[in-house]
């Protein structure tokens, strides 16, 4: 599959939403009952549990949806509230910038990637949410070393955020048919400083919906420090044995760890260049894969 990039695509936010005027259908009822409620909805847990919540979920899901999807359909509603709240925009990465951020010594993300040599760079993320959309079929998420799936554990309940990264487990618990594509990621920093972290995989032209990988929350603070450390066991972090994989270029994620790296590299890189949002590109029409209608920016 080729490699794509040349401008953002229509993004999971959109796809998620069934006509231009659900957002404002339901969204304005989710912040007024929170407020009410005196319930924090940019807590997921606390989001999903609103009745005006419930309701936008009720009109997203298909009557035989079966009840695991609920879950998905949860996580997915959290970041689509939060990137209307913010202003819904996507942040494009190009092939080249991405394979720099991932190839780059660690110790250099330490020191030459922060402002004036500090990690200050996260508490600008506070309260703010987006879309980091990926190349297309450049980054894949695949099978362990150990055979088991690469997708990063869903915990239904967190454990303790710590001030500095959780461990994260070696052989994730999650089976996987195949190598996915991952089109991006969803990430939202709530109040307290606690980062919200999705991948989204398999955006297909050829079937319907797409895949959503929830990773533990991490305080974003840590960020700085995922981005500079080691994420697999024995090195060769984002390194794949896809077929075509030296030919193309590609990249894959096998841990968690490298899902905490990635984020820490490209929310690093957009906290620090606050990339100009582009109004989206009008004479796309009827190109493949389909633009995105919403505003840009690109790193």
């Amino acid at each position: 599959m080729a490699i794509h990039d040349a401008y953002a695509r229509l993004t999971p936010y959109e796809l998620l939403l069934p006509d231009p005027e659900f957002a404002d259908r339901h969204f304005p009822a989710v912040a007024d009952e929170a407020r009410e409620r005196g319930v924090d909805p940019a807590n997921p847990a606390a989001f999903v549990m609103l009745g005006a919540a419930q309701a936008a979920l009720a009109e997203l899901r298909d009557e035989d949806a079966s009840p695991e999807s609920a879950h998905d359909h949860g996580n997915v509603l959290y970041f689509a509230y939060r990137m209307w709240l913010a202003g819904p925009a996507v942040a494009r990465v190009r092939a080249d910038t991405l394979r720099r951020l991932l190839s780059t010594p660690r110790a250099d993300h330490s020191q030459a990637d922060s402002p004036a040599g500090s990690d200050t760079w996260p508490g600008t993320l506070h309260e703010r949410a987006g879309y980091v959309q990926l190349p297309q079929h450049l980054v894949w998420l695949e099978e362990g070393d150990d055979g088991s799936s690469g997708d990063p554990p869903v915990h239904d309940q967190p454990p303790p955020h710590p001030s500095r990264p959780a461990e994260v487990p070696p052989a994730p618990p999650v089976t996987s048919p195949a190598p996915e594509s991952v089109d991006g990621l969803f990430w939202a920093v709530d109040p307290g400083g606690t980062l919200h972290l999705a991948l989204v995989t398999g955006v297909r032209g050829d079937r319907p919906g797409y895949g959503i990988v929830p990773v533990p929350p991490q305080p974003v603070e840590a960020l700085p420090e995922w981005a500079a450390g080691p994420a697999r066991e024995g090195g060769g972090d984002f390194t794949t044995v896809l077929p075509g994989a030296d030919l193309d270029g590609l990249l894959g994620l096998r841990t968690p760890a490298e899902v905490f790296k990635l984020a820490g590299l490209v929310l690093g890189l957009m906290a620090r260049e606050r990339p100009t949002l582009h109004p989206p590109t009008s004479d796309l029409s009827g190109t493949v894969p389909p633009p995105t209608n919403l505003p840009s920016a690109l790193l």
